[in-house]
């Protein structure tokens, strides 16, 4: 699985090829289809294996104490990003580009970041910025993946997100009522 991650992260779902995984690994193709029926069944569990990975976010929101569920949150985060970019963890980076290629893959991702907003708003109990701090999390991963020493900004954003859920700025309420009703007008 972490040669079918890598080559995911790298090169999207083109690059997810049989031929070539077997290559890199050095083992036939035939011990390939010994653990997947074909492509699709590889790509198929590359896709679930994300789509799985959400029990961080339920085992937090569990937690009585918000602030070390929430510092919690954030080194869980962190190193999973890093063990993305090593094949060794879905990456949340290769899922949403290979989305915006595929509706099907859309589709699921969509439903999976829906389950995720609604954890993270339970686990920081403040609806606007959970939503906030998952946006924020999202342009880092864009950032991330076109700049790779942008990885060092990481701590920054996690203590800005920790920050603003411990002590949101005044006015924030309102600021959100103004642009709901934008929304609606």
């Amino acid at each position: 699985m972490r040669a079918a991650r890598l080559a995911l992260l790298k090169g999207g779902p083109g690059a997810v090829r049989v031929e070539t995984l077997a290559r890199e690994l050095h083992v036939s193709k035939g011990s390939f289809y010994w653990h997947f029926k074909d492509r699709e069944a590889l790509l198929e569990a590359l896709l679930r294996e994300w789509e799985e990975e959400k029990s961080l976010l339920s085992d937090l929101v569990a937690q009585r104490d918000v602030r070390l569920a929430v510092a919690s949150f954030f080194e869980e985060l962190e190193h999973r990003v890093m063990l993305s970019e090593q094949g060794e963890w879905p990456s949340d980076a290769a899922i949403f580009a290979w989305a915006a290629v595929s509706p099907k893959v859309a589709r699921r991702a969509k439903k999976e970041e829906e389950t995720r907003i609604r954890l993270l708003k339970k686990l920081f109990r403040q609806e606007e910025l959970g939503e906030f701090v998952y946006m924020a999390y999202l342009g880092f991963l864009l950032w991330r993946r076109r700049v790779p020493e942008a990885a060092e900004k990481y701590p920054v954003l996690a203590e800005i997100s920790k920050a603003l859920l411990r002590n949101p700025p005044r006015g924030w309420k309102l600021a959100v009522r103004h642009a709901r009703e934008g929304e609606n007008a």
